[in-house]
């Protein structure tokens, strides 16, 4: 299954699914950063995230190597003018050092190795203060792409630990019918280097 056909499914990959499934890290986004604050989405997908994020007042510049995925998402810039396209692969971050107050992905990292993951989330690092991720954990039962990986919240700590981030904060998120079962993992991090100096939030812990 290719990408572009995958979110071709609107009854599942619209704004409204997304701001419900999203919202502790959408939260957690609004609370440690401030409107016109400069947002890096690696692996944007069908943008829906972004474009919330976009309308919130945040400078978004969304990256994805897919140029169809980017076409489409082409349409709605001109509604958002704060939403930046840009053609790359994640894995190389052509950005300035921390020019980014957040770099976060949603159910983009869940889709490689150990080794992959840690590279990426490298890249993340260099140019961003906060690293923010949303993955499904070792929880889901199914794959819905066809190549997820379901890591444990242990394995996903020790990849951020080798790419010289702490885990300032994490939760877990997920519905299966009706039932909260925490099937999805958001980790919050910060590069080992800065995290002392960062003051924490206090809100960040209550995202309700």
């Amino acid at each position: 299954m290719e990408w572009e056909t995958f979110l071709d499914d609107r009854v599942h990959h619209n704004l409204y699914v997304s701001a419900l499934v999203y919202m502790p890290t959408i939260k957690i986004i609004r609370r440690i950063s401030k409107r016109g604050d400069l947002i890096l989405e690696a692996g944007c997908g069908s943008g829906r995230t972004a474009m919330l994020l976009a309308d919130m007042g945040y400078r978004v510049v969304a990256v994805d190597k897919s140029s169809t995925l980017l076409n489409r998402l082409s349409a709605v810039t001109v509604f958002l003018p704060d939403l930046n396209l840009l053609s790359a692969d994640i894995g190389y971050m052509p950005f300035r050092e921390k020019i980014f107050k957040i770099a976060y992905s949603c159910g983009v990292l869940e889709h490689f190795d150990r080794p992959e993951i840690v590279e990426y989330l490298r890249e993340q690092k260099k140019v961003c203060t906060y690293v923010l991720v949303d993955v499904p954990n070792d929880r889901c039962v199914k794959q819905c792409f066809g190549d997820e990986r379901f890591y444990s919240d242990e394995e996903w700590s020790a990849m951020f630990d080798e790419a010289g981030l702490t885990v300032k904060k994490s939760l877990h998120r997920g519905l299966d019918r009706g039932k909260y079962v925490g099937n999805c993992s958001v980790f919050l991090a910060a590069d080992k280097e800065d995290a002392a100096e960062i003051q924490e939030e206090k809100d960040v812990y209550d995202y309700y």
